[in-house]
């Protein structure tokens, strides 16, 4: 299915042959042949392949044609008409597509290692290294300085004169439906669920189900048993691959729903592979989760299994939101001020906070997108308690790199959003943006694939209102509606759920300790970090006090990924010389 190898293109080629366009590279999945085959039964023959329907789609409608490809996809087309290239990533960018344009020649491929190998490129992009430390990542950008990443539902255009990116899939900010009976919500997201399941289930092998005992992950094992156990979908076989430490409040939750479902279940103790280790962080880039990957990749050999379920960006798109109280900025909007007091009572009574911080944050919500603080839609789910921000950024790298202003990097569009809705779509927008969802390198010769990011589910529920998503002590209020048929009674029940963050703490400090003892930092050598800073909340993870674990996690492994990558460049000269 996948071209792991590095392709190049001389821009200056002349074309050969008569068709318009021809397709260089397909990865994926399409997820609506049918409609597809309907629309373009002039272009195609009856065993019309994915890469044929995209081929054809592009020569029907051009670049905007893109949008109608509904799946997880990455593509490149030559247009022999203009003589450009075509390089495009589905909506959510799912399958990785990398590219480099130098000396009239364009090299892409899937796997960033074997563009990085082709090219020689060792320079380190620092816009991809504040990013990271501070964001978890930068849109389109690498690792490597002159190797990008297609933007998630763009299509980057590349001819002799210059490279344009283009975009074909926008979020529907604007929309809303509204139905007289809520219980068509309901109704429509169970059917568009069910959808998005059965889509990525037509296979012959094997399918393995990322299970964490949540309400999103144990949704998608549930439909998913379901349709196999109906004979709805080709899939033989279901079985899950689940992370368990001491102490995790999840594992009950994940044997009754193993039980519920009848399904095996693979446990991964993280005692035994940690969430990071400095063993494995030897990728072409920084990778979450590493120890764990590689184990499920050796799961999914044991088992033959081509697709990989998880339940990502469910929190997200269902509305898991503790306090979503800037919905009060709808009523104020609207200058219906009685019920904005009894919405902000009910959120203040929820959150514990006074009822005039609740109106107020309304307020400034409600005000035109050029006077609304920006701040007030990053504000924390339940957190109240001051805790450390602290970055250990170098100031002149910070400021060379622009990091502390987001805005710079990130696509702001949400801003016009509803201001109920803001908060909702900038967390969207930056798990996509960031290609958050994007399958890891020692997965990708799966279908590594999420449920909860089905376009047609995913638009559905960007376009409910906020009010119908989630209410004032009811995360995921639609959800529990229309799918706690799927849930063992025990699940049902569940208002929360575990972290990671006791096994990432666990892993961190083993890590931690060597660093305190070595000295030596990459981090701090490369200008990135500032060494007083760092070395500080490393003392602080050690001594079990407040340091801003999350971020600090990222510069931990940085600073691996560094060195392992400083080794592995030593070994290669040593070889070449």
């Amino acid at each position: 299915m996948m071209k792991t190898r590095t392709q190049t293109i001389c821009l200056n080629q002349p074309p050969n042959g008569h068709e318009r366009a021809d397709i260089l590279h397909w990865d994926g999945r399409l997820d609506n042949r049918d409609d597809l085959r309907l629309r373009l039964r002039e272009s195609l023959n009856e065993n019309s392949s994915d890469a044929a329907l995209a081929l054809a789609a592009y020569e029907r409608w051009g670049t905007e044609g893109l949008v109608h490809l509904i799946g997880d996809w990455s593509a490149v087309i030559r247009d022999r008409m203009s003589g450009a290239l075509i390089l495009a990533s589905d909506f959510a960018g799912v399958r990785p597509l990398y590219y480099c344009v130098r000396g009239g020649q364009v090299l892409w491929s899937s796997r960033l290692q074997s563009l990085v190998d082709e090219t020689g490129i060792s320079d380190l992009d620092e816009l991809y290294v504040a990013g990271f430390l501070t964001l978890g990542g930068c849109p389109n950008h690498t690792p490597y300085k002159g190797i990008y990443s297609v933007p998630p539902g763009h299509a980057v255009c590349v001819s002799q004169k210059e490279t344009t990116v283009r975009r074909f899939w926008t979020m529907p900010i604007g929309d809303v439906i509204r139905y007289q009976n809520e219980d068509r919500y309901a109704d429509q997201l169970r059917a568009l669920f069910r959808e998005a399941v059965a889509v990525r289930l037509q296979t012959d092998s094997p399918v393995l189900a990322e299970l964490s005992g949540g309400l999103d992950s144990s949704s998608v094992v549930s439909m998913a048993s379901q349709l196999i156990r109906d004979g709805s979908v080709s899939a033989p076989r279901l079985a899950t691959v689940s992370y368990l430490w001491r102490g995790s409040l999840d594992e009950t939750f994940i044997r009754e729903v193993e039980w519920f479902c009848g399904t095996e279940g693979v446990h991964i103790s993280t005692h035994v592979t940690p969430v990071i280790s400095a063993a494995h962080a030897v990728h072409a880039a920084p990778e979450w989760f590493a120890p764990l990957r590689s184990a499920v990749a050796r799961i999914a050999a044991g088992f033959q299994a081509k697709v990989f379920l998880t339940g990502m960006s469910g929190d997200l798109v269902t509305g898991n939101w503790f306090d979503d109280s800037l919905q009060v900025a709808a009523h104020l909007r609207g200058c219906r001020l009685g019920r904005a007091g009894r919405e902000a009572l009910a959120w203040s009574k929820i959150l514990g906070v006074p009822v005039y911080s609740t109106l107020w944050r309304g307020f400034l919500a409600a005000l035109p997108p050029t006077l609304s603080p920006a701040a007030i839609y990053a504000k924390e789910d339940g957190s109240h308690t001051p805790r450390s921000k602290e970055t250990s950024l170098d100031h002149a790298f910070g400021e060379r790199t622009s990091i502390s202003q987001p805005c710079c990097h990130f696509s702001m569009a949400w801003m016009q959003a509803r201001p109920e809705r803001r908060r909702y779509f900038r967390s969207l927008s930056m798990t996509l943006d960031s290609r958050s969802l994007q399958v890891p390198e020692m997965l990708q010769h799966l279908s590594y694939t999420h449920p909860f990011a089905h376009r047609p589910l995913l638009e559905f529920l960007m376009t409910v209102p906020a009010d119908v998503l989630c209410g004032p002590g009811e995360p995921r209020r639609l959800m529990r509606r229309a799918l706690s048929s799927l849930w063992p009674a025990k699940l049902r029940k569940r208002r929360s759920k575990g972290f990671f963050s006791a096994p990432c703490h666990d892993a961190l400090l083993p890590l931690a300790r060597d660093l305190l003892r070595s000295g030596r930092l990459e981090v701090v050598e490369h200008g990135f970090v500032d060494r007083a800073s760092v070395l500080s909340r490393l003392e602080r993870l050690t001594a079990g006090l407040d340091c801003n674990e999350s971020q600090l996690q990222r510069i931990v492994l940085l600073e691996f990924w560094l060195r392992n990558r400083g080794s592995h460049s030593s070994s290669v000269g040593a070889q070449a010389a």
